[in-house]
């Protein structure tokens, strides 16, 4: 019974249907690279699992009544897989309310915690090469402005400054914002203005191109960055894709998953 393994993947979760495939290209993945080992899905985010019961008649649990679920159906072996941009709130909470829930139990549980997309220094040069596989040919004609997400109360917050700098290294005209961090559209104005280009393609910076990347990045909205982008002259078209749907940032999740396979321990506690 020790022996059976499962895998929980974990995010914030998403109640737009059109946006659901590149969840599921990810849990393929992962049920092709460790073949005969479970693989379920948790949501974080309580409003988006109750829109999805109420209009789709599904049940998706959060993340520690799926794992509990886990364990009563007999796997003792369990890698929590967190599919985060970064090391931030939600994560932070994801690690604390499994270690409240580790120290609760009378039996110590088979337990590892695989760590989100930007975590490591390498993480960022992976990312900044996966992401070669979306631009235009030419970025010096053709500037790239990515959305994401951002975490403005938050110290990981900190991550989208440093990939920023990594992309700014790596090419010509591609610029990172965050809806609710830094760099906001304001910096990546004053980058446009002074690279001197005015195509520019506009891409999600997320998991899943969801509500963010419909509306706030590229909708018909006044506020949207399509909208404020095309106010100040620029002509805009859009990429947009979840990093989902990116073979090569699975693969930084998958080598993130593979580690935390590896390292599966009885534990009572998980570090960050």
């Amino acid at each position: 019974m020790k022996n059976k393994r499962a895998i929980l993947l974990v995010t914030f979760g998403t109640s737009v249907q059109a946006a659901v495939p590149a969840f599921v290209n990810l849990e393929q993945t992962v049920k092709d690279t460790f073949p005969g080992v479970e693989v379920r899905w948790a949501y974080t985010a309580k409003t988006i699992r109750d829109i999805i019961a109420e209009r789709d008649g599904k049940i998706i649990n959060d993340p520690i009544t799926a794992l509990k679920r886990l364990w009563e159906d007999g796997f003792e072996k369990v890698v929590v897989q967190s599919v985060h941009v970064i090391p931030g709130r939600e994560y932070n909470d994801l690690v604390a309310d499994l270690n409240g829930l580790l120290m609760s139990q009378s039996v110590v549980k088979g337990i590892a915690l695989g760590k989100p997309l930007l975590y490591h220094h390498e993480d960022y040069i992976a990312a900044a090469e996966a992401i070669t596989a979306q631009l235009p040919v030419n970025t010096a004609a053709n500037a790239v402005v990515l959305m994401g997400h951002g975490s403005e109360h938050h110290p990981a917050d900190a991550a989208y400054g440093k990939f920023n700098d990594v992309l700014r290294h790596k090419y010509k005209n591609v610029f990172l914002g965050t809806v609710e961090g830094y760099p906001t559209l304001e910096e990546i104005v004053a980058d446009l203005a002074a690279s001197g280009v005015k195509n520019v393609t506009l891409m999600p910076f997320m998991n899943i191109a969801g509500d963010h990347a419909l509306n706030d990045l590229y909708g018909d909205g006044r506020d949207s960055w399509k909208t404020r982008l095309n106010g100040l002259g620029y002509k805009t078209d859009g990429y947009i894709k979840g990093l989902l749907e990116n073979r090569g940032f699975i693969n930084i999740y998958l080598k993130h998953l593979s580690a935390a396979m590896s390292q599966i321990n009885y534990s009572s506690a998980l570090d960050c």
